[in-house]
């Protein structure tokens, strides 16, 4: 008893030097060349929360959100962004707030904004939410109300409002790290588990993309880090049930796709342990109880999602069709999984474990906690598979599946205990691990989010942005490959410093 208690001891402290060091890993190399769009709502929602006390955006409060326009300007500028209202309009030395307190101002929406039935009390300005709802930015109002404690300016900066999303973002991936690591040590050795969450730390897209924006994947790993965590290695009815059940829905919250996963966990515990999946149930209503009043709220229906309105009007930009699951399931597999450009076994290789352990759960007992997982990544994986642009934009990578990456991390651990057997199968494996490494590496330290996605081809440089359809095939493209132009680029600057 002694020795198990100190064994959970040390694993413990253990997890907290891996968030330690994950963390320190992902505040060091910050490139600073995200950017944030998709995010920008997250990032901006604890301040709209410290000043106004709602979850909406005005475009008097957060001016950046909108693109304006002066009312009958014939000529010259027309449309303009605007951070703060003391800038001058372009081509004038008045002040934005001038014009539009003459009402000559126009404004629309920025494409992640939604508009709501609601008005603000007081100016009567219309009001929008963000398109992916306000779960994730949620995540960073404790962070932003001790930054405004000691003075930073979150409210009236948006920048420290990135800056403090930012940092949200390398707190909860880093914490990602350290559930991975305790759920894999209760399944393999500790020296495993512990290459593992350093394999998912620092070889997967979420050190390059999720690490640094406070997108909404980045808080739902979080949660589906900690919801595996206590299913698989909970004791008790509370902790593998009621928390588990508070864990998952909160990731629902964030992307309502999560609701795959927690349904999964739901039928898995109905299963075993019944008494835990009632306590599951109970704990996750209040979230879902939450998102639906949002919903009635906001836009006047409980089943309203910002998400699925703004995509119809991206995807009508992007495709000519206003439907949003418009992909062949087919495409969509082919493309997050093996493309040049966007394919998760191309950019995270060593997770192909996770398919040899999804198999091997199922042929005894020991890893019969993981057998949830094969099913949950399985369809946690098909809405971005159908999504209209499932290569998602500008991005670097498997973004639109990046949240599948602690599940499938844990999935990883019998298929290292598999693939370690024999001494071909370990050398691939290091292979793929140190090649994920670089891969993101590459990500974090070069990539820019327009210098592959909208880059010039051709003899006479032709914008070819991979989201219109003209271009679309240099993401299957080996010669034109984001990886393969980030790597020129990095022997281009080793050139310039010899």
């Amino acid at each position: 008893m002694r020795r198990a208690d100190a064994r959970a001891v040390s694993g413990a402290h253990i997890a907290w030097a891996v968030f330690l060091v994950s963390f320190l890993a992902y505040w060091a190399a910050q490139s600073g060349s995200f950017e944030y769009q998709d995010a920008t709502p997250n990032a901006f929602l604890p301040a709209s929360i410290l000043g106004d006390g709602d979850l909406a955006f005005g475009p008097i409060e957060a001016p950046f959100m909108f693109v304006w326009s002066v009312k009958n300007r014939s000529g010259g500028q027309t449309d303009f962004s605007l951070d703060r209202w003391d800038r001058p309009v372009p081509g004038t030395d008045v002040p934005a707030w001038k014009y539009h307190d003459a009402g000559l101002l126009e404004f629309h929406p920025r494409y992640y904004l939604v508009p709501t039935i609601r008005r603000r009390a007081g100016t009567g300005e219309p009001l929008f939410v963000g398109a992916f709802g306000p779960a994730t930015g949620l995540t960073a109002v404790p962070l932003a109300a001790a930054a405004q404690a000691l003075g930073v300016p979150v409210q009236q900066s948006p920048t420290a409002a990135y800056a403090v999303a930012g940092l949200t973002a390398k707190l909860l991936t880093a914490a990602s790290v350290a559930m991975v690591f305790l759920t894999a040590l209760g399944l393999t050795t500790r020296r495993r588990a512990l290459a593992l969450a350093a394999a998912y730390g620092l070889g997967t897209c979420v050190w390059s993309i999720s690490s640094h924006s406070l997108w909404q994947q980045t808080a739902e790993l979080f949660f589906l880090s900690l919801g595996v965590l206590l299913v698989a290695r909970g004791e008790s009815a509370w902790v593998r049930g009621a928390a588990a059940g508070l864990a998952l829905s909160a990731a629902a919250a964030c992307r309502p796709t999560a609701a795959i996963v927690a349904l999964a966990a739901a039928v898995y515990l109905l299963l075993c342990d019944r008494r835990a999946a009632m306590a599951f149930v109970l704990a996750a209503l209040p979230a879902a109880i939450g998102v639906l009043a949002y919903n009635a709220w906001y836009f006047g229906s409980p089943v309203e999602f910002g998400q699925l309105v703004a995509g119809a009007t991206v995807a009508k930009y992007k495709t000519g069709s206003a439907d949003v699951w418009q992909t062949p399931l087919w495409l969509g597999a082919a493309g997050l999984l093996f493309s040049p450009s966007r394919g998760l076994l191309v950019y995270s290789p060593f997770l192909a474990a996770a398919f040899v352990g999804a198999a091997l759960a199922w042929r005894g007992p020991r890893y019969a906690a993981l057998r949830f997982l094969t099913f949950a990544v399985t369809l946690l994986w098909v809405p971005a598979f159908v999504w209209f642009d499932w290569w998602g934009g500008w991005t670097y990578g498997y973004r639109p599946i990046v949240d599948s990456a602690p599940l499938l991390a844990v999935l990883c651990v019998p298929g290292i205990e598999w693939l370690c057997a024999p001494k071909p199968g370990r050398y691939a494996l290091v292979a793929a691990v140190a090649w994920s490494g670089f891969v993101q590496l590459l990500g974090v330290v070069l990539y820019t989010p327009a210098d592959w996605n909208a880059r010039g081809i051709g003899a006479g440089g032709t914008m070819a942005t991979v989201d219109l359809p003209q271009s679309r095939s240099r993401l299957w493209s080996w010669r034109d490959w984001q990886i393969g132009y980030l790597m020129a680029k990095l022997s281009d600057l080793q050139s310039g410093a010899r």
